[in-house]
């Protein structure tokens, strides 16, 4: 099973980010433009997986999930990887409460070291929301901090995050279809 651990992204904020990538889209070509459909926040990415292991990834995210409590996060600034003067990525950043959101990664990271051949990204955790892939930007790069005052809301929306999935992603010819096999909630006890 291809799996991975993500949040939900609200409506409200799918179309707010869907916008920022239409005005975008009218100023730069990419090689491909993220869709948008299905949009999550990957916290992590899981890869094959067998199906023994599946309830232990499950009583993981219960344990971290008793341990962290609701916080809230918005929508943030423009940003890049590697970085804006050669851009191989264009994203859009989280604010707001970005601290359990990070807590989250890594105690879950924590948690999944436990099990031997279980194998994830262990690279910094940088949360965003991709936008494009290959953008075409001039030799000075991409101008992010004026798209930034251009293209962005001052109030984008927030949300507050609740829960967290385990998803298990199936590769088909017309694209990735993305099912929830576990949800687990923040500050609740589980099973007691």
């Amino acid at each position: 099973m291809r799996l991975f651990v993500a949040l939900d992204i609200p409506d409200d904020a799918v179309r707010y980010i869907a916008g920022v990538q239409k005005q975008v889209k009218s100023l730069i070509k990419a090689d491909r433009w993220q869709s948008l459909h299905n949009l999550h926040l990957t916290l992590h990415f899981l890869g094959e997986v067998g199906e023994k292991l599946v309830p232990e990834i499950c009583k993981d995210m219960d344990i971290v999930s008793e341990i962290i409590s609701p916080f809230s996060l918005q929508v943030g600034g423009f940003g890049a990887f590697p970085h804006a003067e050669r851009p191989r990525v264009l994203w859009l950043g989280l604010r707001g409460q970005t601290d359990p959101l990070r807590q989250l990664h890594l105690l879950l990271g924590k948690r999944f070291d436990l099990h031997p051949g279980l194998t994830y990204d262990k690279k910094r955790y940088s949360p965003h929301i991709t936008l494009a892939r290959g953008p075409k930007v001039g030799q000075e790069g991409g101008p992010l901090a004026e798209w930034n005052e251009r293209l962005l809301s001052s109030e984008p929306p927030a949300w507050e995050v609740t829960r967290f999935h385990l998803y298990q992603s199936e590769l088909r010819p017309d694209g990735a279809v993305h099912t929830i096999i576990h949800t687990s909630t923040f500050d609740k006890e589980h099973g007691k």
